[in-house]
């Protein structure tokens, strides 16, 4: 569920949804997801580690959830999962690899922390 009141603003026209590239480090061919099919894989591979936290276990859901607390007590906030790539884009030159196998689901902390480089996940 949501938390923002509004609708989201329509997204601008994309390029195909799947791209190939060579990447330009080591000569790879690599996969990048545009639009739809990027959030159909980050529904999937968060299913797939349950909606936990790859690096600490702590719940990331899909989407932002709000859920209620006692009266008088302001409700709490569960920021939603984030697709992390294990190959970095900044580590394998100037194209991401969206395979499977290179993406795992983090919690926005664990993910923030490892992208200013104040977490090393193995």
């Amino acid at each position: 569920m949501p938390i923002y009141p509004c609708p989201k603003p329509p997204r601008k026209e994309r390029k195909p949804s799947r791209l190939n590239r060579r990447n330009k480090s080591d000569g790879k061919e690599v996969v990048i997801c545009n639009g739809e099919e990027w959030d159909l894989l980050r529904e999937e591979v968060g299913t797939e580690a349950d909606f936990l936290c790859f690096h600490c276990g702590d719940p990331a859901p899909l989407h932002d959830m709000e859920i209620e607390r006692e009266e008088g007590v302001m409700p709490l906030l569960i920021r939603a999962g984030q697709l992390a790539h294990r190959l970095a884009r900044k580590m394998g030159g100037a194209f991401r690899d969206d395979n499977k196998s290179n993406l795992r689901w983090l919690c926005w902390v664990c993910h923030h922390m490892e992208t200013i480089g104040k977490l090393v996940i193995g």
